[in-house]
């Protein structure tokens, strides 16, 4: 069988000459130095050979695949083609870096997908067999599950057909058969619980009563907090870059004198206060859990109540109550607002305006805090 270093060593001499793979795939080698593949197939007794391309610009798995492709038409025995696993590296490469949840990704295709997938030839997949995949995920209610995976595996099939593995995407218009999921709304409390919510961490460690006040007084994502870096503060700026935002643009958070003080203490009582992580996780060298905060929650007497993304949700709504401009509001949690269009021409990110919001936030914060006796300024 040949392999890329055999064909790459294949030199041309003063004539033709003819390697032979598996399945009637062969290379010509020309005195040129152009290097052919031919399918030869054989019919009452004679032999008929099909140019198929050139090396390298047709590779020799995507030679194997064209046989593949040509014999099934013929009803030949088949060679080994792509497999979903071949697809699923090139996901891989492509979403490594790109996407803020690539390591939940893809975890979530190898559970679903890569177990029964890896080795199934490409062009063997179809929408009856992603169906029988899917059913124990839409037979357990989780249909927000249902639907990412359906749109990775999509995804996945998708840059199959754009490497030239198989011809099209068979589950291109699977998910018109699936309900669409309702979204339910994370738990969050109502702003004006906050007082109460508080006393919850009286009695908690202070490491998680300064991580709770500063997810509450910044208004960021849990993954956003986890992965602060000291060097991203400059004066009473803290600039997130654009990679470890949701949304991959760049947000300045205004630091009130409570955010910074909530720094402060962050440093004091840090077990590894030389970390470039704010909040850094076992032996300093990387942050800590995105999960931690949702963690102590759920262990809590706020189980069910709240989460640590409904810190968000109950900034958002003081925002509202308050009057705050929308656009302002949006842009303190780093939303996206209006069309592409309008982004393209409105670049503000309402930097002082939101720095106004954020202070009488803060403040309304930390007088709930106080009245909790979390707070030792």
């Amino acid at each position: 069988m040949l392999t890329p270093k055999k064909i790459e060593a294949f030199k041309p001499q003063e004539k033709r000459y003819v390697v032979t793979d598996t399945h009637g795939l062969t290379l010509r080698v020309y005195p040129t130095g152009v290097k052919a593949w031919y399918l030869r197939t054989s019919f009452q007794g004679r032999s008929a050979d099909t140019l198929l391309g050139h090396w390298p610009e047709l590779s020799l798995k995507q030679a194997r695949q064209v046989v593949r492709r040509k014999r099934k038409a013929l009803g030949l025995e088949l060679p080994k083609g792509f497999v979903f696993r071949d697809a699923f590296r090139i996901w891989c490469e492509l979403k490594k870096g790109r996407i803020v949840s690539y390591k939940t990704e893809r975890r979530m295709i190898e559970r679903y997908l890569l177990r029964p997938l890896s080795s199934k030839q490409l062009d063997e997949i179809n929408a009856p067999l992603i169906i029988q995949l899917l059913r124990p995920i839409q037979d357990s209610g989780k249909q927000v599950t249902l639907k990412r995976v359906l749109m990775r595996c999509r995804e996945i099939l998708d840059l199959a057909v754009c490497a030239g593995y198989i011809h099209h995407n068979p589950i291109e218009r699977l998910s018109r058969i699936y309900a669409v999921p309702e979204v339910t709304p994370m738990p969050a409390i109502k702003w004006q619980e906050l007082p109460k919510a508080i006393l919850v961490f009286s009695t908690a460690p202070r490491k998680m009563q300064v991580l709770f006040l500063f997810s509450l007084c910044s208004m960021l994502r849990p993954g956003e907090i986890a992965k602060l870096r000291w060097d991203w503060i400059e004066g009473d700026i803290l600039t997130i870059p654009a990679e470890v935002m949701k949304k991959r643009r760049e947000h300045r958070v205004p630091l009130t004198k409570e955010l910074l003080y909530l720094l402060g203490e962050a440093k004091r009582i840090s077990k590894h206060p030389k970390s470039s992580f704010v909040f850094a996780g076992t032996g300093g060298s990387k942050p800590m859990s995105s999960q931690t905060l949702a963690k102590f929650l759920h262990a809590s007497e706020l189980k069910g109540k709240l989460v640590a993304h409904g810190c968000r949700s109950i900034a958002r709504s003081w925002l509202a109550d308050h009057n705050i401009l929308y656009d302002a509001a949006e842009a303190c949690l780093a939303h996206l607002t209006g069309s592409a269009v309008s982004r393209a021409y409105q670049r503000s990110d309402f930097l002082d305006t939101r720095r106004k919001a954020m202070e009488q936030w803060c403040s309304y914060v930390f007088d709930c805090a106080r009245c909790a006796d979390i707070l030792l300024e």
